[in-house]
């Protein structure tokens, strides 16, 4: 039973975690994908580092010693001030931000143009051979992407290491992989024949009598161009990293300024005129803060610089290829009959809504939640009723 009882609260968590990617209630406390997963070791030994500095200048070095570390610190600190880290480090992430979006978008889905052969009339008699046109024609464009987008991923890579590891999925035949070719050359222009399965979809649309006469030809062509300038993108933004000297600029930066963090925010034992400072917390709380804050902006940009990698955050090509094989053969298919038509129950309104509807022997049904929303406002009403009630009763009011 308690068993079930996990399984069932794992299950509602997921369901939560699914609308929109995350569940709000829970963003501060997941550990997938967040600032505590990628950040508490660092965090950890930087904290360390810290207190270990603070129990040397405490207990180690002589009276004389503290106070040369003491001006050491000030000097320090009046020059953590004037390092731009929130400028660079902003730029830098917005700019890897935009990038991973513009990715992300740029991943073409097969739909379109399934929908576009289904729209080609075919005779009676032609359907079978129609069907298997179809369905190569949605096979060579998944295979497309398997083969474009398995030069920038390295989990693609991983999982096809050679065109053979391909051929045994069945999204490819040995003849058509004999013409592809290796595809393991890691050149970046020139060498790939990753577009030919798109080439093969124009020819054998062009040499079947029914898609080459139907209106949707023009469009069918022009999707299929759009499904390769997409996946040319895609490929542009792997071959073409941010440069890395700015890269290497942020880094140096971030690790600086947290370097020189050490020793100028640390908490002495005497002020500027040797009085005893009014507070001594030993523990650096606000530093601690600002170690999460740009530290997790830095990790942000190093895990979605990537997005093809296996980061958490990275995108789900493996569940993505056997949507896009799945769904496209299925449009394609057309095994069933849509349904009959029928008259909708909003037939003769001017203004419907999506209600229990009246004209189908719902009226009772809305007659029962009308009565609900009245008891539910009369209780709501007698609630604020008692507070104030209370409120004004309560002495020293």
């Amino acid at each position: 039973m308690a068993h079930l009882n996990m399984k069932a609260r794992k299950e509602k968590r997921l369901q939560e975690q699914g609308i929109l990617g995350e569940s709000r209630t829970v963003i501060l406390t997941r550990w997938t994908s967040s600032i505590w997963k990628l950040l508490w070791v660092e965090l950890l030994m930087y904290i360390l580092c810290y207190l270990a500095i603070s129990f040397i200048y405490r207990y180690a070095l002589p009276p004389s010693w503290q106070r040369y570390f003491e001006h050491l610190v000030l000097f320090f600190k009046s020059k953590l001030t004037g390092m731009p880290l929130t400028f660079l480090l902003g730029f830098y992430v917005s700019l890897v931000v935009n990038r991973w979006w513009n990715q992300c978008c740029a991943l073409p889905w097969p739909d379109t143009i399934a929908t576009f052969l289904c729209g080609v009339k075919v005779k009676d008699e032609e359907e079978e051979k129609a069907r298997t046109l179809r369905r190569t024609i949605i096979r060579y464009c998944v295979l497309s992407y398997v083969l474009c987008l398995r030069r920038v991923s390295i989990l693609l890579k991983k999982k096809y290491l050679t065109i053979e590891d391909i051929v045994r999925t069945g999204l490819v035949t040995k003849n058509e992989a004999a013409r592809i070719g290796e595809e393991d050359n890691t050149q970046q222009h020139g060498v790939s024949n990753w577009s030919l399965p798109l080439q093969w979809c124009t020819q054998l649309a062009e040499k079947d009598a029914n898609i080459s006469t139907s209106p949707v030809y023009g469009l069918l062509l022009l999707k299929i161009a759009d499904f390769r300038s997409n996946l040319t993108t895609v490929l542009t933004y792997g071959h073409v990293p941010i440069p890395l000297v700015y890269s290497q600029v942020v880094h140096l930066a971030v690790y600086v300024y947290f370097a020189t963090c050490l020793i100028g925010e640390q908490w002495l034992i005497r002020g500027k005129g040797g009085e005893v400072e009014e507070i001594d917390l030993y523990f650096p709380i606000f530093m601690t803060f600002k170690f999460l804050f740009f530290f997790g902006w830095l990790r942000v940009a190093e895990a979605l610089y990537n997005p093809f990698g296996e980061d958490d955050d990275d995108f789900a090509l493996r569940e993505l290829i056997n949507r896009h094989l799945k769904v496209g053969m299925k449009i394609v298919d057309k095994l069933e009959d849509p349904p009959q038509l029928v008259k909708d129950v909003f037939m003769g309104q001017s203004d419907p809504v999506l209600i229990a509807n009246i004209n189908n022997g719902f009226a009772e049904e809305i007659e029962v939640e009308a009565q609900k929303e009245e008891i539910d406002m009369g209780t709501r009403e007698k609630e604020l009723e008692m507070i104030t009630i209370s409120g004004e009763t309560e002495p020293g009011v």
